[in-house]
């Protein structure tokens, strides 16, 4: 049993710390969390952007994350305490987190350092999407990414050395597009600055981009997908959006718009352990730069409103962190 501190958020922009006391169950793992981050969707709950189906308080809160097992309960045999591991459940928003076995959280790989790792669920989702894209794709063809937050980063990367012929990211924030282009994007468009379906049809010979992958989360970043796709091209979707969406299905059955879903975790959850695995294996090739995505400026638990609040305002948060 721990004592631990949790973050509930009682109602969007308003989070508390609550204290409880947390024992495994039979088939539960106690993990004490090392480091926790802020995911794209944890950002919506907080500003009150989600769907009609959400209930508050969210508690316990937070998924992406990892830490050290102290304590398993009578029937797990996969863990033992002192095991590293990677969140894929829900409470890394606490000192302590309990973890349904065998898929609420999975074993750290070997070898990949533990700030890496803690980012497993983030990452092994980004990692996939970018190898379903990448079979989606043929030799020779631009694709576009919208949305250059931490998902879009890594999926850029995975799509340039899957063999596209040149990637290009829209987004928004100007310091996301530069490590974009520090990260391998061959061309980065803002549509705050210029029109993004004209600079598209420009750079394409007026053909539109082959592969569209939507990282933006948005109705605008949908429906900018689909003007700038080309005949017959391919829309893989990354996003979890949270409202519903209007969107020109005119044109993707006009044009025979061929939709793909990337998710990772909403697969079954025998999928999701190889995905990991699969994505990990390619994370320990060095062909993802995690490093640069990573927001320099640390939160401790009790910051956490803070960390929200600097989150939402400053464009170049990519993954922030916030620590036990």
């Amino acid at each position: 049993m721990a004592r631990t501190v949790a973050a509930s958020l009682e109602k969007p922009g308003m989070i508390m710390l609550r204290e409880l006391d947390l024992k495994p169950g039979p088939r539960q793992v106690l993990v004490e969390i090392n480091q926790a981050s802020i995911c794209g969707t944890d950002r919506i709950a907080f500003r009150g952007d989600t769907s009609a189906e959400t209930e508050f308080p969210i508690f316990p809160w937070g998924h992406e994350g990892g830490g050290t097992v102290v304590e398993v309960g009578e029937k797990v045999h996969e863990l033992a305490a002192g095991d590293k591991v990677m969140s894929f459940g829900i409470g890394t928003f606490g000192t302590h987190a309990l973890y349904e076995m065998p898929f609420g959280c999975l074993p750290a790989p070997e070898g990949v350092d533990m700030r890496v790792a803690c980012l497993g669920e983030p990452l092994s989702c980004a990692v996939y999407a970018s190898q379903i894209v990448t079979r989606n794709m043929e030799l020779g063809d631009v694709v576009a990414v919208v949305g250059a937050g931490f998902a879009g980063q890594i999926l850029s990367q995975g799509i340039k050395k899957g063999g596209a012929d040149s990637v290009i990211v829209i987004d928004v924030a100007d310091e996301k597009l530069k490590l974009a282009k520090e990260l391998g994007a061959d061309i980065v468009v803002n549509p705050k600055t210029e029109r993004v379906s004209k600079s598209i049809m420009d750079l394409t010979n007026g053909r539109g981009v082959d592969v569209v992958v939507e990282a933006s989360g948005t109705g605008e970043g949908l429906n900018t997908a689909s003007e700038i796709v080309r005949h017959n091209g391919t829309i893989a979707i990354y996003s979890h959006y949270m409202k519903p969406i209007t969107v020109n299905l005119f044109r993707w059955h006009e044009d025979c718009l061929k939709i793909v879903h990337t998710c990772l975790v909403h697969r079954t959850d025998e999928e999701t352990i190889i995905g990991v695995r699969d994505a990990f294996r390619l994370i320990k090739k060095g062909i993802f730069d995690v490093t640069p995505l990573i927001s320099k400026t640390r939160f401790k638990l009790t910051g956490i409103t803070e960390a929200f609040e600097l989150g939402l305002e400053e464009s170049a948060s990519i993954k922030t962190l916030v620590l036990p």
